[in-house]
This record gives structure tokens, C-alpha cells and sequence, in this order.
């Protein structure tokens, strides 16, 4: 696909050529990347992979009252996009300009992979904003029409909630200048849509200070419900993917149960502070290759390090908090680096034969020894008194995990085994822990026009369309 940008209409840019091409090493599963670049007098070229899917604006235009997407199906382009968002943004790389024309789709079937395409080109070829401001779009961000200067990717989260409201129900927000904030009665569209899918919506179109990042949006229970651990039946089916999930989600919990027994207070505090000096924005969240660096400062082992990042990504965001970097951190030093540090680390390195080890190492450290040796069962009360630590007291306080509520799964006066306690940790899947699906959200408050019974209009009008129109911004010219 190659797009052709008059150079006539971009005569603010400077050193063009010099800025896309750095664009070319933003990769991602889920960014359509550029592959060359080209110029004569009048045009620039920029030529990225061609998808047969087209895009979602597409798909806009077919819909109507009776063929509306799944809302199942919106969750998932929304989840793709903000993948891209988020690994855009931690290089840096902001879109400003994004929009349904901006997210292809790999094939025409509902369930083809998003890639958005564009990232990086509009600070390039519009510094100032003054093309968008000319021909702006009711996914055109309200704070871009006042200033010529955006800093950090709260625009492109606006521009992600508009196109939500576009997927869901039909039609964007529009962009007028005759009435401040405001909102509007609720629409007839959303009577067919879930409570969470209109939270999520609301909770992005804030005013800048109040939307949450990429990486802290994908982290929303309605974006939560696509994440892997959530989309298949792991407690019952016995395919591939859930037995793997399974001992995932049981590694994960029994290292959350582990860390205040094992890690000394002074090393997780290290590791707290090291992870919020990498928290740039201070939304809870790291990007995976931060993440990534961040242990291998504390294990030089890629080989340990690498696998126990995979097994506590279980939403497979990309993104880290402190509780995933922390029982990594265990996992990796504890178990897979353990060992003569002149030996060669021997793996398999995987949740199904770590489980085992984390259960012994649970028992060895929880349970009553007879003869120097623990018993194969332990006592809740056993459980909770070694976990009141100091430890204990900032893992509840900075990594959001709760410990009366992680542990409520367990019987209180039944001996528990290793079979019960693999069962009940699985079942209450990640219950107590930031995985689990009562996450905190910052609230919508009650007296302003943000709460659920209404919807917000930045500018005052909500409109209904059939379909949306594409703008002639020199970035839309498509030549295949």
C-alpha cells in the first residue's frame, strides 16, 4: 500500500525523509510498519504491507440498525489497537491522527487482526496541527482544535474511545465549538450494549488529565474479558491453551503467596523503586521490554528471566505491573537461575514443570515439619501468620494484590493438601490479585456529567449517522 502525500500541503515539515524513516523500526504485531519510503519533486511515498481486510472504516459504512457488530468483536479491535498504542507510545511514538481508516484488517472475516497504520506521521508531516485543524473529524481529539503543540498519548485515547462509541453504537462524537463541556441523554444504541462497554467508553472520553494510558486501559474489566484467561473455559476444557493457562494462573498465584515469606523487605522495596523510576507516565504499568530490563539488572540470566516474564504475562498485554515483576523476579532467581553459577541453566523452563517446584517450595515453607521434614498438608491460620510481613505490607500497599482476599478461597478449619490447594487457587482465578476482575477504577463521580447515565459530548452534540465520512487529510490517499 502506498501512500501519496503532496509535498504542496505539508510545507511546514522539515527533514521529512529523516523522520519517517526512523518510523521504520516501530514494530509490532499489531502496527502495520513502514517498508520503504520514497520522494520526488511534488510527492512524498510511503509504502507500507497491504491487508485484503481493508479497514474498520469499512466495516462503518455497511452497518446499520440491523447488522451491527458483536460486541464481543468491538472488544477485540479495541484490545489490538491498544496493544499498538501501548507499545507505540513507550518508544515514544504518538499517532494524533487515528481514526476507523487507521486500523486494517487483515482479512474480511470478523475475526481478522487489527494493525493500525499511520503512527508517528502526523507529528511529522503536521507539527503544528494545522491540517487536522483545517479538516478535523469526529475522532479528532477536542484539545487538538485549541493548541498546535500535544505532548503524550492522551489524544490518541480519546480518539480510541471515539472509535469505540462508533463500533458499539453506530455513530462518533462530533466537534463543535458553540457549547463547552457538556453531555447529552443517553442513546437508544446503547440499550443493546453491556454497562462495561460504555464505562470503558466514558472513561476515555475525559478531559487529558483523566484518561487512562494504553497500557492501563487494556487492563479494564471489558477489555479484560478479551485477555486469553478469560475468553475460553479454563477450569473445565482440557485443550492445550487452558491446561497451559491453568498452570500459569497457579504459578502466578502461588509466587504472589510466596513473595512475603521468601523476599526480603529491603530487596522488594529495591525492586519498588527501581519499577517506579521506569513507571515514566505513573500509571501502574511498565512496558515489557522495560519490564524485562528491569529484571535482567537483577538476574543476568536471559535464559531464567525471558520464560518467567511469559508465565506471569497472562493477558498477554505486553505490559508489566509490580505484581507480574515481582513474581517473575522470584520465579527467575528462585527457581530457574537457581543453582552453581558456573552450571549452565538446564530448563524445561515452563509453568507445567514449575508448578510442581512452587508447590514444594509452598509446603517447605508453610506447612509443620515432622523430623525435619513437612507434613503433605497445611493449616490456613499457618498460611496467614507467615505472610504478616513486612513484605507482605508493601506488596498489599504498591502492587495492588490483597491477601485476606487471595486467601479466602481456602478452607478454614480443613487440612489442606496439595490437590485441594492447586483446585481452590485455580478456581478462584487470580481473585485478590491484580488478575483478578475486581480491579480498583478510578470513579466516575456521581455529580458530574461523566457517570453512567449519561453520555458526554466535549462540544455538546452527539450525532447519528449512518455512516462516517473519510476526510481528504494528505495522509488518506491510498494508491494500491
Amino acid at each position: 500500500m502506498c501512500k501519496t502525500v503532496p509535498k504542496a500541503r505539508v510545507r511546514r515539515a522539515s527533514n521529512v525523509m529523516e523522520k519517517l524513516s526512523k518510523l521504520q523500526d516501530l514494530q509490532h504485531p499489531h502496527i502495520s510498519s513502514l517498508t520503504d519510503l520514497m520522494e520526488d519533486d511534488k510527492n512524498y511515498y510511503i509504502i507500507s504491507d497491504y491487508y485484503m481486510g481493508g479497514d474498520v472504516q469499512d466495516w462503518l459504512e455497511r452497518m446499520d440498525e440491523g447488522n451491527w457488530l458483536q460486541e464481543a468483536t468491538c472488544a477485540a479491535y479495541v484490545r489490538q489497537a491498544l496493544l499498538a498504542l501501548s507499545h507505540s507510545h513507550s518508544a515514544q511514538v504518538y499517532h494524533r491522527d487515528m481514526k476507523p481508516s487507521s486500523l486494517l484488517l487483515t482479512t474480511k472475516l470478523p475475526d481478522a487482526v487489527i494493525k493500525v497504520v499511520d503512527f508517528g506521521i502526523a507529528h511529522i508531516l503536521d507539527p503544528d496541527n494545522s491540517i487536522i485543524q483545517s479538516n478535523p473529524s469526529e475522532y479528532t481529539v477536542p484539545e487538538v482544535m485549541k493548541s498546535s503543540e500535544q505532548k503524550g498519548g492522551s489524544a490518541d485515547m480519546w480518539s480510541v474511545g471515539a472509535i469505540a462509541h462508533s463500533l458499539l453504537v453506530g455513530n462518533g462524537t462530533s466537534v463543535s465549538s458553540r457549547r463547552g463541556w457538556g453531555y447529552v441523554k443517553d442513546e437508544e444504541g446503547w440499550s443493546e450494549r453491556s454497562p462495561l462497554a460504555r464505562d470503558f467508553v466514558l472513561r476515555l472520553l475525559r478531559p487529558a488529565h483523566e484518561r487512562p494510558s494504553a497500557a492501563k486501559a487494556l487492563h479494564h474489566p471489558w477489555i479484560k474479558g478479551m485477555m486469553p484467561i478469560n475468553t475460553i473455559n479454563v477450569n473445565q476444557s482440557n485443550s492445550k491453551e487452558a491446561r497451559e493457562l491453568r498452570y500459569k494462573m497457579l504459578c502466578y498465584t502461588l509466587s504472589v503467596i510466596l513473595l512475603p515469606a521468601v523476599v526480603p523487605h529491603r530487596d522488594f522495596d529495591q525492586l519498588r523503586v527501581a519499577f517506579q523510576q521506569s513507571d515514566i507516565d505513573r500509571d501502574g504499568y511498565v512496558p515489557r521490554a522495560i519490564g524485562l530490563r528491569l529484571l535482567l539488572s537483577r538476574c543476568q540470566q536471559n535464559e531464567a528471566v525471558v520464560p518467567a516474564l511469559n508465565i506471569v504475562d497472562l493477558g498477554r498485554t505486553d505490559t508489566c505491573d509490580l505484581a507480574a515483576i515481582a513474581t517473575a523476579d522470584l520465579i527467575a532467581r528462585e527457581f530457574f537461575a537457581a543453582g552453581p553459577t558456573s552450571a549452565p541453566l538446564m530448563g524445561p523452563f515452563t509453568a507445567t514443570d514449575l508448578a510442581p517446584r512452587l508447590l514444594k517450595r509452598f509446603f517447605e515453607l508453610f506447612a509443620e515439619k515432622r523430623n525435619g521434614v513437612p507434613v503433605a498438608t497445611v493449616q490456613l491460620n499457618a498460611i496467614r501468620a507467615k505472610t504478616r510481613t513486612a513484605t507482605a505490607k508493601d506488596v498489599e500497599a504498591y502492587a495492588r494484590v490483597h491477601y485476606e482476599e487471595l486467601l479466602s478461597c481456602l478452607p478454614e478449619d480443613t487440612a489442606i493438601d496439595s490437590q485441594l490447594l492447586t483446585a481452590q487457587l485455580s478456581a478462584s482465578a487470580g481473585r485478590g490479585t491484580p488478575l483478578g476482575t475486581e480491579q480498583e477504577l478510578s470513579p466516575l463521580r456521581a455529580d458530574s456529567p461523566w457517570e453512567l447515565s449519561t453520555f458526554l459530548d466535549l462540544f455538546g452534540i452527539f450525532y447519528t449517522c449512518s455512516s462516517s465520512k473519510r476526510d481528504d487529510s494528505p495522509g488518506s490517499i491510498r494508491m494500491y
